[in-house]
């Protein structure tokens, strides 16, 4: 069996990227010519790499067994060509995920950091929810993300990294007293991202301490909306400080403490446990440092 370093090439960007077309986009080739190299490369290893899953490809079993040991090549690779082109630089393409609060907060830093470190590195950010970013990372469509309570799949690496405070906040006009009570919210509508959102697992378990329920409730699934609907006095949810502090400052909500013990919102930096080479450890401390600056995260105490 000897596989050719194009063919590693075209199996490892599909992997990364998700499609033919990307690959050979990324490569500067017809997909035509990554179809026929992945061919061959199943011709070489006696069994297939991919399959089809919908109008997508999925690795096999084969497949992900391979992925890790060809990323080490490639990544290898790339510190070579770095080191005889004398720029000692990663090149290629870096997928981070963020969490909106995190995106608030940090991201323009973060992008200088990283930038400042890797100025020939090619960045794609996608901000979405903590579930959405974990998922994403499993499907191979992001290479490290800052998320927050990650279900931990096992495929998974989680690096924790502090705690990010939380707050209850609700319009002055709700006349809600500190410390709240699930009790004191019955009728009062509750804003929160959908199932399987960090945050409402949160609200959730922080009712049925009470053995309650929330009685009205209304998904959104952004975050930085649902506080805008809490400021603009429609309901009343349980937000990372940092997304409602100007409210709470301004006097147009109340910043509530909470009579029940909440489940911390522990942050950690993800990616899949056979994807972690040296890049992945440089920007997720790159990011941890970021944080640390903009004093998003308390420290995480056991």
């Amino acid at each position: 069996m000897r596989p050719t370093f194009v063919q590693l090439e075209a199996f490892y960007w599909i992997v990364r990227l998700g499609s033919v077309k990307e690959a050979a986009r990324h490569l500067r080739v017809a997909p035509p010519t990554i179809s026929l190299r992945i061919d061959h490369l199943e011709a070489e290893l006696g069994s297939p790499v991919f399959e089809r899953a919908g109008r997508g490809l999925v690795l096999t079993q084969r497949g992900e067994a391979l992925a890790p040991r060809v990323a080490s090549v490639i990544e290898e690779y790339g510190k070579i060509r770095a080191a005889v082109e004398g720029g000692g630089q990663n090149t290629g393409i870096l997928r981070i995920g963020v969490t909106e609060t995190f995106a608030q907060a940090c991201l323009p830093a973060y992008m200088r950091a990283i930038a400042t470190r890797y100025s020939v590195l090619q960045l794609e950010f996608v901000i979405s929810t903590s579930a959405q970013l974990e998922q994403d990372i499993l499907d191979r469509k992001l290479d490290v993300a800052f998320v927050i309570n990650p279900t931990g799949d096992p495929k998974l690496t989680l690096v924790p990294l502090g705690i990010q405070p939380l707050t209850w906040a609700a319009a002055r006009s709700f006349n809600l007293r500190s410390p709240l009570h699930p009790s004191h919210l019955l009728g009062v509508p509750v804003i929160t991202n959908p199932h399987p959102a960090p945050m409402w697992r949160q609200i959730t378990d922080w009712f049925r301490q009470a053995g309650l329920e929330p009685s009205t409730v209304c998904r959104c699934s952004s975050p930085t909306v649902v506080a805008q609907l809490v400021t603009a006095g429609l309901g009343v949810s349980l937000l990372p400080r940092r997304l409602i502090q100007s409210a709470i400052e301004a006097g147009i909500v109340c910043g509530l403490e909470s009579e029940l013990a909440l489940h911390p919102s522990r942050m950690f930096a993800i990616y899949r446990f056979a994807d972690g080479g040296s890049l992945i450890q440089e920007v997720i401390a790159l990011g941890s440092k970021v944080m640390a600056e903009a004093k998003l995260l308390d420290p995480a105490v056991d």
